[in-house]
């Protein structure tokens, strides 16, 4: 599942293709598992002829927001798109084979590719979609002025697995499985920790650990590993630099032992049991 680097690498990529163009038309192939507050009559009515103010990111969530031209004359309020790729949407600017949804702009479409069909699309006015479900769910964002260590350490309160909390996004948005992993193992935590346990040094540690994690990531242009690409087709690269995820039986980078891996929640942990002691 794309995590908050491929978003924000997505977020990049399509801002600096479509910011500013008007959408002329769209097609949705895909509305029963896709289409989650509209019908594609609603989508076409709200958005076509609108041009696209900003494109923004909430977590794993990309938000599309509209306005009217300036030669459209409307009562309609502007609207925003929100969408969640989950599993294995990609947002191409080629056609793709399991395309969903297609956007057509002035001068370049959008595909909205997703083999599994699980990708999730709400159509919402653009002032009350922080206010409602799914935004209205999601917890601190790091890489934010509302990413604080106060507020990080108040989230660490709580006897669930340190692993498992991370991947909360009700309480710390954006962060999955792969950066999970990489930001314990960078602070030096188990993953099984219990949250409360991390003294203020280590939750320091981790805190730090993930927002540089998610840096490095974002420069490397994202992760790899499956079906992720840019929307120009292009693969990230933090793959590469991957310290303990899907990692098991290699030896640690840092002290030689073998890299470890146990089920957390249905999600594979990675560790190094000398480096990340409980």
């Amino acid at each position: 599942m794309p995590e908050l680097p491929e978003v924000e690498t997505i977020r990049r990529g399509l801002e600096q293709e479509l910011l500013g163009r008007t959408l002329l038309d769209l097609h949705v192939k895909e509305r029963v598992h896709l289409l989650k507050n509209c019908s594609p009559a609603q989508l076409r009515r709200a958005l076509i002829g609108r041009r696209l103010k900003a494109v923004g990111r909430r977590g794993k969530f990309l938000i599309f927001d509209f306005e009217r031209s300036e030669k459209q004359h409307s009562s309609l309020g502007q609207h925003s798109i929100v969408l969640h790729l989950r599993m294995s949407g990609r947002l191409l600017l080629v056609p793709a084979q399991h395309t969903r949804l297609i956007l057509k702009f002035s001068d370049k479409t959008l595909y909205f590719d997703d083999a599994r069909r699980f990708g999730m699309l709400y159509l919402f006015e653009s002032a009350l979609r922080e206010s409602l479900p799914p935004l209205s769910e999601l917890g601190i964002e790091p890489l934010t002025p509302a990413y604080t260590f106060g507020g990080f350490r108040a989230l660490l309160q709580s006897k669930q697995e340190i692993k498992r909390l991370l991947l909360d996004q009700r309480k710390l948005c954006g962060l999955g499985n792969i950066y999970a992993n990489e930001a314990l193992f960078a602070a030096g935590i188990h993953p099984q920790r219990p949250a409360c346990s991390l003294s203020s040094r280590e939750a320091r540690r981790l805190f730090e650990a993930i927002a540089a994690v998610l840096t490095r990531a974002i420069e490397a242009g994202g992760t790899s590993i499956d079906s992720y690409r840019t929307p120009q087709g292009e693969l990230g690269r933090f793959q590469e630099e991957f310290s303990v995820y899907e990692r098991a039986g290699k030896p640690c980078y840092r002290c030689g032992e073998l890299i470890e891996s146990i089920s957390q929640g249905g999600r594979s942990s990675y560790f190094c049991p000398c480096c990340q002691t409980q």
